[in-house]
């Protein structure tokens, strides 16, 4: 077994879920701007106590509105390059959404069980995890919205926050919110490992608050430094 955690210490698949409504424009824009210092950051390893995450891959993921947008998830293939990365978020346009809330527990539900990459496979499956011991699961999700209490996807319609925190759970998932100080995050945030970055400004709707967030360039490269950081200490202690 301390064999099996050597090999597969360092590993992350990573996937970036992001809502893509309306208001999101700023802080896509300023995702697809900076996302090289995150990969800079996850690679090399900063400071004495983060070790770079020596294989990753990352993926940008979109979501709306399941029960009123014609197109409310963007999926794309797991990348291995920083280029490749940032060419998916540009992908990404924000539009619609209509009104809050959103489905990001839709979204989180179909990200979830994506399904894994069979034990001792000769290739990877870009749509698919790798085999559950072989490297860290992340998911970051960016919003500015709330969520919708119960999902409709036909493989979990009717379903709710529990149904999610189970899905994600069972299939080993780490969560990183940057989303609204509002009801929700804080129960998705109790699971094991996952972290919340609740953004609010005194005065500021959660619309421009997190425009507010993104747009300053300075803060913005740290948070994505201090993400990366998260993500290398995951990826030091994958469960077996």
């Amino acid at each position: 077994m301390d064999q099996q955690q050597t090999k597969t210490r360092g590993v992350a698949d990573i996937v970036f879920l992001i809502d893509i409504s309306g208001s999101m424009a700023p802080a896509i824009d300023a995702l697809k701007a900076n996302i090289g210092t995150f990969v800079a950051s996850l690679s090399g390893g900063e400071g004495n106590n983060i070790s770079p995450v020596r294989d990753w891959r990352a993926k940008a993921v979109g979501y709306s509105d399941f029960d009123e947008d014609p197109q409310p998830f963007v999926d794309n293939p797991f990348v291995t390059d920083v280029e490749a990365l940032r060419a998916q978020l540009a992908g990404l346009v924000a539009g619609g959404g209509g009104d809050e809330p959103e489905s990001l527990l839709d979204a989180l539900y179909k990200v979830s069980t994506m399904g894994q990459t069979e034990k001792g496979a000769q290739s990877l499956d870009a749509t698919k995890w790798r085999y559950r011991s072989d490297a860290a699961r992340v998911v970051v999700v960016f919003t500015d919205a709330s969520f919708k209490p119960t999902m409709s996807i036909p493989e979990a319609k009717g379903g709710g926050i529990q149904d999610v925190m189970n899905a994600v759970i069972n299939n080993r998932v780490i969560l990183s919110l940057f989303a609204p100080d509002m009801p929700g995050y804080d129960e998705l945030s109790q699971i094991d490992k996952s972290e919340w970055e609740a953004i609010s400004y005194p005065g500021l709707n959660p619309q421009d608050a997190l425009a507010k967030f993104t747009s300053d360039q300075a803060n913005f490269k740290n948070t994505l430094r201090q993400l990366a950081a998260s993500v290398s200490k995951s990826a030091e202690t994958v469960a077996l």
